[in-house]
């Protein structure tokens, strides 16, 4: 981390309106962005840059070994287990806390979760280019992990999720993709590859073909760039065309099977320094357990919903013994107060993301997404007070 130039930074931009910054990067993309932005980016150093990268891809090969897998594959529920699985995920996300040793008084990332899905890989390209023009940032900093530029970024991207089908018959697959948060993310990518968002629940299914309809027209959907979340589909009890075990006539870009088998029930799986201890909440004996070292997380949801940063014995006794399996017990992080604003020092977690492309025999890091507060937990809905929010990374060069 650059704790001083990110204090000149914060200086040198006080009195910003960082709502004015938003607009115009909205308009920008095309649709308001309903979520909070930081009024800074985080400043990342050479050499934690370097661990960033090296943590992410010896995580990730980790949880795609064959011992792995084969431990894992049970999480494939029958009716979600899609037909033609990938031999590894096309996309993954790493979230990781900033800490420091304290010993060494070295900054080091602690491992908060990771997924085997894709994030805002679109918003954060246009985000980087706005936020360097808005705040003139020095060419010494770059926005891309692993030397990418935005021409790189552009054609790696291009390819894992159009791959050699024509954008026209390539879809971004969602549930109510103009009611989602992310939707600024659905507009970047319309704009940076001309794919189309499309409702599920509206995707139309003739034998093992299936279309989306645009301008009163039916067209043939060949690739699949899936956001959808079984999840969320269960809970707002959409009732979706396709059947997930179905064997479809298309190419998934990022197939859905590794969103349940990179999650949060990799985590007790590691052997990784960066890893916290984690243990499935169905393996401890709680006796005598002292929980205030522990966050209680669900296995399987999103966005910091049902996680517990202060579990209590009450906490868990309300969970039937039959469900403990679906919970873990993380050791807590202690993030470090590194970044500097005019309201006080903020905690900060960098998400690495990630693209594998089938002919690469390990996954290239190539963008990042950063969420900061001052509160305890770091994801957006939790960080609304200036100061706060989502942001990017300008590393240094």
């Amino acid at each position: 981390m650059l704790p001083q130039i990110q204090q000149d930074f914060a200086k040198k931009f006080e009195i910003q309106d960082i709502d004015q910054f938003r607009t115009e990067l909205g308009n920008q993309i095309g649709c308001p962005i309903e979520f909070k932005i930081s009024e800074m980016p985080i400043f990342v150093s050479r050499q934690f840059k370097k661990t960033l990268e090296d943590c992410s891809i010896e995580l990730l090969l980790q949880c795609t070994s064959d011992e792995y897998i084969n431990k894992t594959q049970f999480l494939l529920e029958e009716q979600f287990t899609v037909p033609n699985q990938s031999k590894k995920p096309l996309f993954a996300v790493v979230d990781f806390a900033v800490t420091k040793n304290s010993l060494t008084g070295e900054y080091e990332p602690k491992l908060v979760e990771l997924q085997g899905f894709p994030s805002l890989y679109g918003y954060q390209y246009y985000y980087a280019e706005f936020a360097r023009k808005q705040y003139s940032i020095d060419e010494k900093y770059d926005s891309f992990f692993s030397s990418l530029t935005y021409e790189t970024f552009h054609s790696i991207l291009k390819e894992a999720i159009c791959g050699n089908v024509p954008s026209e018959n390539v879809i971004l697959l969602e549930l109510r993709p103009e009611e989602q948060k992310t939707k600024p993310d659905f507009y970047a990518l319309k704009k940076l590859l001309g794919i189309e968002s499309v409702n599920i629940e509206d995707v139309v299914v003739k034998g093992t073909q299936l279309f989306y309809v645009r301008d009163g027209k039916e067209i043939h959907i060949k690739r699949i760039f899936n956001r959808t979340i079984i999840d969320e589909l269960q809970q707002e009890q959409a009732s979706i065309p396709i059947t997930w075990n179905q064997n479809y006539d298309v190419e998934w870009a990022g197939h859905p099977n590794w969103y349940f088998l990179i999650s949060k029930y990799t985590l007790p799986f590691f052997n990784h320094p960066c890893v916290p201890k984690t243990f499935f909440l169905d393996t401890v004996q709680l006796d005598g357990l002292d929980l205030t070292s522990f966050v209680l997380k669900p296995l399987f949801s999103f966005a910091g919903k049902g996680v517990i940063i202060h579990p209590t014995m009450d906490d868990i006794s309300i969970i039937p013994p039959n469900e403990r399996k679906n919970y873990i017990l993380q050791e807590k992080i202690e993030y470090d107060p590194c970044i500097y604003t005019p309201y006080g020092m903020n905690k900060v977690e960098i998400r690495v993301m990630m693209v594998w492309l089938p002919e690469w025999e390990k996954p290239l890091p190539v963008s990042s997404l950063t969420r900061s507060g001052r509160g305890e937990m770091m994801g957006v809905r939790y960080n609304t007070i200036p100061w706060t929010g989502s942001a990017g990374c300008f590393f240094e060069v």
